[in-house]
């Protein structure tokens, strides 16, 4: 079989992205596995690129000195380009997958973009209006019904079209994991999924009429689990894939389960794209302590969804 073409962007340029990136290409028990595709810039990495990793340099940045571990404006406009090259090269054929190191959500918006990071990005550039975001690992795949939004916004956010299109997000995406068909288990919203109403209704208004419709299609998913219940182990084992309604609801047991192994995944995106399931850590930039598992395992589950969308 043909050797999965991914391409990597190297992320913010004043975090942790260039340094992952550097790791990852010269491990050549990965970089010979897979036709990887760079896009950034040489000065940011302190060795030559290998002969067997193609490099895309987005020239107007070639003699940048970009600040380093903090928030700016140069870094986050050179991520954003980056980003625009790669769905670029996707788009014309030229690469299988996306796969996205770390940008910074203050940078992006201080460059005079409006998005809250990748997703939503991508989306736009893809034309794509219904869409959601996974992170996992072998153990535990977490879909997100709500993201990067306050608390305080959760329950106004939700609708029943939105957990449903979510549900169907999750189920499509069985056959790119090579679990088709998938089955799927939800939480509810309230401690205890509601009491039966004591402790709040979305459970009964919102997410149980979006799991039978789902159920009317043959979707294989529960009804809501509180969720202080349903990530233990006996259910890791049952359920292929996790729906929770918001982000801590769900990514506080997934990164207890695998903080350095994670993947992001977009789902229902035209493209395939993965991603480190980790910031910039401006903390630790230029000190070789940043941790390139997480990249590792973003390229690995790209080539396990390339290969899988072309088996069904």
């Amino acid at each position: 079989m043909l050797r999965s073409r991914i391409v990597i962007t190297m992320g913010d340029p004043s975090g942790i992205g260039p340094e992952i990136t550097e790791k990852v290409i010269r491990n050549n028990s990965i970089s010979h596995k897979y036709n990887l595709i760079v896009v950034g810039n040489r000065n940011l990495l302190t060795h030559s690129v290998p002969d067997h990793v193609k490099f895309v340099e987005m020239e107007e940045y070639s003699e940048t000195t970009f600040p380093k571990c903090i928030p700016n404006n140069v870094s986050g406009k050179a991520s954003m380009d980056y980003i625009i090259k790669a769905v670029e090269l996707i788009k014309n054929n030229y690469a299988d997958a996306l796969c996205t190191c770390p940008i910074n959500k203050k940078s992006i918006q201080m460059a005079g973009y409006k998005y809250k990071g990748h997703t939503d990005f991508l989306a736009d550039l893809t034309g794509a209006d219904n869409y959601s975001m996974m992170l996992g690992c072998s153990e535990l795949k977490v879909v997100l019904v709500t993201a990067h939004i306050p608390v305080k916004d959760i329950s106004p956010t939700l609708t029943k079209e939105k957990i449903h299109a979510t549900i169907l997000n999750t189920h499509n995406a069985g056959r790119l994991f090579g679990c088709f068909p998938p089955k799927i288990a939800i939480t509810g919203l309230n401690p205890h999924a509601g009491d039966s109403g004591v402790i709040g209704t979305e459970e009964s208004d919102l997410i149980t009429p979006a799991v039978k419709q789902a159920r009317r299609r043959n979707i294989d998913i529960s009804m809501p689990y509180p969720a202080d219940t349903l990530f233990c182990e006996n259910n890791l084992k049952k359920f292929d894939f996790f729906i929770a309604m918001y982000h801590d609801q769900g990514l506080i047991p997934l990164k207890m389960k695998c903080f350095k192994s994670a993947v992001n995944v977009t789902l229902n995106l035209p493209i395939i794209r993965t991603s480190v399931d980790h910031g910039t850590a401006y903390e630790i930039v230029g000190k070789n302590k940043a941790d390139e598992t997480s990249l590792i395992n973003a390229i690995k589950t790209a080539d396990m969804m390339v290969k899988n969308a072309k088996t069904y």
